[in-house]
C-alpha cells in the first residue's frame, strides 16, 4: 500500500469514529473501502476527499488535501490553494451523484492531524496559558484558537493564511464571503477532529475560527 493511501485510510477511519459532526467522506478514486466518491469537472485538479458535516446549521462540504507527515510531503501541500482558486473562478466544478455542491472550506490534512498537529514534533504552546499574550489568550478562551498547538504548525497555518490573503489581493476577489481555509487537526489530548479555519465574512472581514467537527 502506497503511504499516501495508507494515511487516507488512517484519516477515514478517525474521521468516521471521531467525527461528530461527520455525515459522509468521499475520495476523489475508488478505493479499497468502497466509500462513495466525488467527481470534479473542468480542470481535473482535485484534493482527497470531499467531508459532508452537518454542525446544526445545515450541509456543508469540506474539500481536504491529505499528507503522509513527512516534512517535504506537507511542504508541498500549498496546492490547496490551487483547487481554491479553480473553484472561486469556476474552472472546477464538484459534483456527488452526479449533483454539483458547493464548498465552504479548503484545508489541510496530515497523519499527525490525528494528534493535533500537521509535523511530527513535540514544540508544544499553550495558547491559553500564555501570560505573555493577551491576544493569544483571549482567542483561546472564546474559541478562535485551539488550547495547545506546536509551534511549526502554527508557523504553517499563518504562513498558508497570509499566502491566501495575497491570493484575494492578487485576483480582486470582491465576493461578499468566500470560503474559508485552514487545517484539520485533532485537539492534542482528546483527538477530536476540529477545523482551524480563516475566511472573508460577509460583513467584509477576516474571521477565525477553531470549529469542532
Amino acid at each position: 500500500m502506497k503511504p499516501e493511501e495508507r494515511a487516507e485510510i488512517i484519516l477515514w477511519d478517525w474521521l468516521k469514529t471521531k467525527g461528530k459532526f461527520v455525515n459522509e467522506i468521499y475520495f476523489n478514486r475508488v478505493n479499497k473501502l468502497n466509500a462513495p466518491v466525488f467527481t470534479t469537472k473542468g480542470i481535473n485538479r482535485k484534493p482527497d476527499f470531499i467531508i459532508k458535516i452537518n454542525r446544526g446549521f445545515g450541509e456543508e462540504y469540506i474539500a481536504l488535501e491529505i499528507k503522509t507527515g513527512s516534512d517535504r510531503n506537507i511542504h508541498d501541500s500549498n496546492k490547496i490553494l490551487m483547487y481554491y482558486e479553480n473553484y472561486i473562478k469556476h474552472d472546477t466544478k464538484y459534483y456527488i451523484n452526479d449533483k454539483e455542491i458547493n464548498i465552504q472550506h479548503f484545508c489541510v490534512a496530515s497523519l499527525n492531524s490525528i494528534n493535533g498537529c500537521l509535523f511530527n514534533s513535540s514544540d508544544w504552546i499553550s495558547n491559553l496559558n500564555m501570560s505573555s499574550d493577551v491576544y493569544r489568550n483571549q482567542s483561546s478562551e472564546f474559541g478562535f484558537l485551539p488550547e495547545w498547538e506546536t509551534q511549526r504548525t502554527s508557523d504553517y497555518q499563518r504562513r498558508l493564511w497570509s499566502e491566501w490573503r495575497n491570493f484575494k489581493r492578487r485576483i480582486h476577489l470582491e465576493r461578499k464571503e468566500l470560503p474559508s481555509i485552514g487545517i484539520l487537526i485533532g485537539e492534542r489530548f482528546s483527538k477530536n477532529p476540529n477545523l482551524f479555519i480563516m475566511w472573508w465574512t460577509k460583513n467584509k472581514k477576516w474571521g477565525q475560527r477553531w470549529w469542532t467537527i
